[in-house]
């Protein structure tokens, strides 16, 4: 049974000024180029996509001609409560993968990597070994260099095994535990196991917007 894929887009775009997932790439919303990564890929079943509340309406519109099952809605304060919800609504498969609605660029070959990646452990995520020099700096102040042997920069989409992301969403939930900046952050917490593939440059995060002009730059090299 191929695994459903949880697309998380219901960010509030405050860092960026306006919601990010609803920009125009050369024409083509964020969100649904990021959607579309998946809608064209053989081996994912089912997909959720979480938007805020009051943009359901327009993502429905946005979406209406997927050529899969595609269910849209609500996310929650959090990014945490956003994918909690859309977890509510995955199937009962085996296995399920997390993605984040600005990342528009997903290429097959990385959605395969992930899911394969997952055989025997509890979790699966697409990382880049960092090569630049990594420093912890306070009030503008160098207090360390962090050695960067082994210190890889994080990316989604995420595999999981689905019992067990529920389960731990669950726990965190229920016991008001932190706030997770990724769903791998979550198990790891718990003790589980977590296996690390190779990522990919071009699979970037639309965060800033100097982040447009390199998305669209990416688009026509790809």
């Amino acid at each position: 049974m191929y695994p459903d894929a949880v697309i998380v887009a219901g960010g509030s775009g405050q860092r960026f000024g306006r919601k990010k997932q609803f920009l125009h790439l050369l024409g083509i919303p964020v969100l649904k180029r990021a959607v579309s990564c998946f809608e064209t890929h053989a081996k994912i079943s089912r997909i959720v996509v979480v938007v805020p509340v009051e943009d359901i309406p327009e993502a429905e519109k946005m979406l209406a001609d997927s050529p899969k099952e595609l269910i849209i809605t609500g996310g929650g304060r959090t990014r945490q409560d956003s994918v909690r919800n859309g977890l509510g609504l995955v199937s009962d498969g085996p296995a399920v993968l997390i993605h984040d609605g600005v990342r528009p660029f997903v290429r097959p070959e990385l959605i395969d990597r992930v899911i394969q990646g997952l055989n025997g452990v509890d979790g699966c995520i697409p990382g880049i070994e960092v090569t630049d020099t990594i420093k912890e700096v306070r009030d503008r102040l160098v207090a360390r260099t962090i050695p960067r042997g082994g210190i890889y920069q994080v990316q989604t989409p995420q595999s999981f095994v689905t019992e067990t992301l529920l389960e731990e969403h669950g726990k965190a939930s229920g016991s008001g535990t932190g706030r997770f900046t990724d769903d791998s952050s979550l198990l790891e917490a718990a003790g589980k196991r977590v296996r690390v593939v190779d990522g990919d440059p071009y699979n970037i995060k639309i965060t800033f917007p100097e982040d447009i002009p390199m998305a669209e730059a990416i688009l026509r090299c790809l």
